[in-house]
């Protein structure tokens, strides 16, 4: 979906991070259609290129579950019609409150309906609530609807729990909150070329530093590679076996056999299949790979 250029149209317009885009994310974002429906308003979701932690506590800062592109497009593609993507600044991060709104908000934005979850917090130092937001609006003339904990299998949804969730490598379970499976986007580069001597090759991703990873370990993974999807086995991690090796993101594509260096590839993680473990010898850690490798066929490739 293409981005629309706004011009000062009137709007419902939906306020967090929306790191993920997950569940309860799209509750809010459905929310903020139907209200443009009903009134005949167009929808926005106003958020930040970086998490405000960036700024406020730099060593706190998460790792994020999605990039700045992705959200944004996801966001799109759900069917809002602006996506507000905005630096956050010290001058932004110091507006009390009430000047966030007045001068920053009302000022940018011709807004009929803001839309927020139950936890949003805004102003400096977090100070506002929602019910200071509602406060807000009666004094200058806008409505609010306030989202309630969106509850999946008693755990209440949030960027926070789901980032957990991988990083324990529990990306099984990931699904059920975020709606969809864990996937990492990179470019392939130039590996060691250890699995190409043995047989076994692999393609090796770089990333963006700042998304969040699965812990280190073996994966069953699905490869996208230019509009297909392959079954995959994706090791994460140091390669303890040698000394000092630098951490990597390795994948061997079932049933594939092209070069794809410089090309982008999304790996998509469906199930964790062991921890990272050290060998004693390359002959030994070869040994494993090809029964991870036998495993993984027998038990998803039917």
């Amino acid at each position: 979906m293409t981005a629309q250029t706004y011009h000062g149209e009137e709007m419902v317009l939906a306020l967090g991070f929306f790191d993920g885009v997950h569940l309860g994310h799209r509750a809010l974002l459905q929310k903020t259609k139907e209200i443009g429906r009903q009134i005949g308003c167009k929808t926005g979701v106003m958020t930040f290129k970086e998490h405000p932690l960036e700024l406020i506590f730099p060593n706190y800062t998460p790792w994020l579950i999605t990039s700045n592109t992705q959200k944004e497009a996801m966001i799109q593609d759900y069917g809002i019609d602006f996506v507000f993507l905005n630096p956050f600044t010290e001058k932004l991060m110091k507006l009390t409150p009430e000047k966030f709104i007045t001068d920053y908000l009302l000022k940018k934005y011709n807004v009929k309906v803001i839309v927020v979850g139950f936890n949003y917090n805004f102003g400096y130092k977090g100070a506002g609530t929602t019910a200071t937001l509602v406060e807000l609006g009666k004094k200058y003339g806008f409505a609010v609807e306030i989202l309630p904990p969106f509850i999946i299998n008693t755990h209440s949804i949030s960027s926070t729990f789901i980032r957990e969730l991988i990083s324990c490598g529990q990306v099984d379970e990931v699904k059920t909150f975020l709606g969809r499976n864990y996937a990492l986007s990179g470019v392939v580069v130039q590996g060691k070329g250890l699995g190409h001597q043995y047989g076994i090759p692999t393609a090796n991703i770089k990333l963006d530093k700042k998304l969040i990873l699965p812990n280190t370990g073996v994966y069953y993974t699905h490869v996208h590679y230019q509009g297909q999807c392959f079954h995959g086995l994706t090791n994460l991690g140091f390669n303890p076996t040698f000394e000092k090796h630098p951490f990597s993101i390795e994948t061997y594509i079932y049933d594939f056999d092209e070069d794809i260096y410089d090309h982008e590839i999304t790996i998509e993680f469906i199930k964790k299949i062991r921890d990272e473990i050290k060998f004693d010898s390359i002959d030994d850690l070869i040994n494993q790979i090809r029964m991870d490798i036998d495993q993984i066929r027998k038990d998803f490739i039917k």
